[in-house]
């Protein structure tokens, strides 16, 4: 076994106090697209404006088509290793919870209990007159159909917002609190598929750090971060969860 990934196992087994911090890498294996990475659609402008707020606002049939195109596989990705290794973690009582930039949900698919969605998810969604709650898996199997160009209540017709931070929107104070409270306690980080650039959330590593935690970054690319991680591992997160899951 490579010295870092032995000390990361080691960290690992020895730690009760376990928080994750997953970003979008996490989720590339189960089909979801890295969209920020260099190439992807962050770069395509007209697609950004679409799925911002001002684009829900201005034209949510549109809004809804872009997010199809960016996030072809949201409703059918199953969770990958990094999912299962991390639900098995809070299962043993060593992880404390799971903290994502992530809107799909696969986290919670794996069996994690704890997961504190800082970007909201797309699993879940609200109507932006009354208000009125649903779950979003049926609406975008009917848009891909072409049955309907958008969700509408069934209430009051008007359109529904999934339950996400679009560009544009503040953070759900209540999860972001709650993220950073369970930041301050742990005594581990595990930064997962994570470029670590998207603020307010890349505090959370440093918050981590400045109250006694130790880091381990797994990720493709070099983060800003890596010099003040305990372990810093590129490749692909599911042979790393696998090889803990093995050393457990």
């Amino acid at each position: 076994m490579p010295a870092p990934l032995e000390k990361a196992t080691t960290l690992i087994r020895e730690s009760r106090r376990i928080v994750a911090f997953s970003g979008a890498g996490i989720s590339t294996e189960a089909g979801i697209p890295d969209f920020r990475s260099k190439g992807g659609l962050w770069e395509d402008e007209e697609l950004m404006a679409l799925m911002s707020s001002s684009g829900f606002r201005h034209d949510p049939a549109a809004f809804y088509q872009a997010s199809l195109q960016m996030l072809p596989n949201i409703h059918r990705a199953k969770p990958t290793a990094a999912h299962r290794l991390l639900a098995e973690l809070e299962a043993r009582g060593q992880l404390t919870a799971v903290i994502t930039q992530n809107i799909d949900g696969l986290h919670q698919a794996a069996g994690s209990q704890t997961v504190y969605e800082i970007h909201g998810n797309f699993r879940t969604g609200h109507c932006v007159n009354c208000r009125a709650a649903y779950k979003m898996s049926d609406f975008y199997r009917q848009i891909e159909l072409g049955e309907i160009k958008l969700p509408a209540c069934i209430k009051c017709q008007s359109p529904v917002k999934p339950d996400v931070a679009l560009f544009g929107d503040l953070l759900p104070f209540d999860v972001w609190d709650r993220a950073v409270e369970a930041t301050q306690r742990c005594d581990l980080m595990l930064a997962l598929g994570s470029s670590l650039i998207v603020y307010p959330a890349a505090e959370l590593p440093k918050t981590a750090i400045s109250h006694g935690a130790k880091l381990i970054i797994v990720n493709r690319e070099p983060t800003d971060y890596d010099a003040m991680a305990s372990v810093v591992i590129r490749g692909q997160l599911g042979d790393f969860a696998r090889a803990v899951m093995d050393s457990l």
